[in-house]
């Protein structure tokens, strides 16, 4: 399902209408009888309804909602909250409901009503709201009613994860043909309530060119019968330091979850015992260092880099002037898919992000936000605001595959395509879920599945594993080893194609 910003939609509006035909008061139509339907669904004993309409196409949707609203029966009041002067479509919808009788109020008791429907401002508006439109969403959020916001909670950006003030905040919010980006990024997606996506009838193809898209089922690749370990990828996994051998541990235990064929463990040589009484299925290979890798240890694994498929860097390894140099080394030296994550990712910030123009080989990133913001220079709050627009930005920048973690996770590839996970759940906002991602992740391009594929399938897969463990046991619980336990039973729903999405859609 495709992402949109708020001149993306209105172009498509504009191509619906006047080039393929579908009248625009068809569209407003059918995006009020979605609302109504959505109403009917979520609040079945309410019979009492406001609708807080403005002037343009988001208040028209408003007055289609009170229409029919009114004729299945229900009691009906409708504010203009930006005055009579409607436009467009609009003031038509106006006009229907006067000669059936229904004007709009002048005074309104809340105490009337049991539902509020936000139809204040669309996906077209650009905040602060001001005037009328500051009093009308003050309003709405004072009333102390359920509200149900056609398109966007008034008071946001379509385009932004930002969290504008005044904004309404929703309890549902029923948008059309496809989400927008305050839809699905925090802390504007805690706005929206329960997002419901409604087919208005817009082609989809309409939005082909489109580069963003929500992740809402993946594939599980099958195996052949003549398969062997071999065939399945041999995946190394680099990390490590005094103190934080953990991390290297759950990223090989995921690997091996995830279906690798074979997962080796490179890490200082006095701390291999520690890893040697750890893993069972999994491989050590004790490398030159102690406490840390040595540069030395980078030559090493230069010389046997050929027996594996892919390779994971970083987990545990620490940051420190040394450390970069083996990054270095091995970025540079090795040619074999590079998953890159934590210390790894540090240590590049250190050197200089612009040496992964210097690599030859595919490139994978794995920062969560405060990582990035050492890589990229800009600010934390702006990064999770603009969560795909700078993943985009910097895989396209410097060639690489971008997993950025945050409460949701992106996925940018180099060409400036982009996909948006919002499986998960704040119980894995815990210490090693990270180092789980990155073995899930490396296993599956150690496989040999298309990086792309492999990215969208282990961050689904990731997620929903989490959401798994939340369930079985509390939120306040999840241990990230709970999740690389949960990970067959993940593999099981999105075969079975069993799990919930969180993103409901009126076909």
């Amino acid at each position: 399902m495709k992402i949109l910003k708020s001149k993306e939609m209105q172009k498509i509006d504009n191509l619906a209408i006047n080039e393929i035909g579908i009248p625009s008061i068809l569209l407003m139509e059918k995006a009020g009888l979605s609302v109504v339907e959505v109403i009917r669904r979520e609040f079945p004993n309410v019979k009492r309804v406001l609708v807080v309409a403005g002037k343009g196409n988001n208040g028209g949707d408003g007055l289609v909602v009170a229409r029919h609203l009114h004729l299945l029966g229900y009691k009906v009041g409708y504010l203009l909250a930006l005055g009579e002067e409607l436009k467009g479509d609009a003031s038509l919808q106006y006009g229907i409901l006067k000669r059936l009788g229904l004007e709009p109020l002048k005074d309104v008791k809340v105490e009337d009503y049991e539902l509020i429907v936000d139809a204040l401002f669309g996906t077209g508006f650009e905040p602060p709201a001001v005037g009328k439109g500051y009093e009308g969403i003050e309003f709405i959020n004072k009333s102390g009613l359920p509200v149900v916001s056609i398109d966007i909670p008034s008071g946001l950006s379509a385009d932004s994860g930002k969290d504008f003030s005044p904004s309404v905040k929703a309890n549902i919010t029923v948008t059309f043909q496809f989400p927008k980006v305050c839809h699905l990024l925090y802390p504007s997606a805690k706005k929206c309530g329960k997002l419901y996506v409604a087919n208005i009838g817009i082609p989809q193809e309409l939005a082909k060119d489109i580069k963003r898209e929500l992740i809402l089922k993946v594939e599980v690749p099958s195996r052949e019968p003549d398969v062997h370990k071999g065939s399945m990828g041999h995946v190394l996994i680099l990390g490590g330091s005094t103190g934080k051998t953990g991390a290297l541990i759950m990223s090989a235990k995921a690997s091996t979850r995830t279906g690798a064929g074979l997962v080796s463990v490179g890490i200082p040589e006095d701390l291999n015992p520690i890893i040697e009484a750890s893993l069972v299925e999994e491989m050590s290979i004790p490398l030159k260092g102690k406490g840390r890798f040595s540069v030395d240890a980078a030559r090493e694994v230069l010389n046997i880099s050929h027996r594996f498929s892919a390779i994971a860097l970083g987990m545990g390894m620490d940051r420190y002037k040394e450390g970069q140099s083996f990054v270095k080394e091995i970025l540079l030296g090795i040619e074999k898919p590079i998953v890159l994550d934590a210390d790894g990712i540090n240590n590049l910030a250190d050197l200089g992000v612009q040496l992964l123009r210097e690599r030859k080989g595919i490139t994978v990133l794995t920062p969560h936000v405060g990582e990035f913001e050492r890589l990229s220079g800009l600010e934390k709050e702006y990064i999770q605001e603009n969560l795909i627009d700078v993943a985009q930005e910097f895989a396209n920048k410097y060639g690489c595959y971008l997993v950025l973690k945050s409460s949701r996770t992106v996925i940018a590839t180099p060409e400036g395509k982009a996909y948006l996970s919002i499986r998960g759940s704040p119980a894995m906002a815990k210490g090693g879920v990270g180092d789980v991602l990155s073995g899930i992740l490396v296993a599956l391009i150690g496989r040999g599945l298309p990086v792309e594929k492999a990215l969208r399938l282990g961050v689904f897969l990731h997620g929903l594993a989490g959401e798994i463990v939340e369930r079985k046991r509390h939120r306040e619980s999840l241990r990230a080893l709970d999740i690389v336990d949960a990970i067959p039973e993940a593999y099981n729903l999105i075969e079975n194609e069993a799990f919930d999405n969180p993103v409901s859609y009126i076909p």
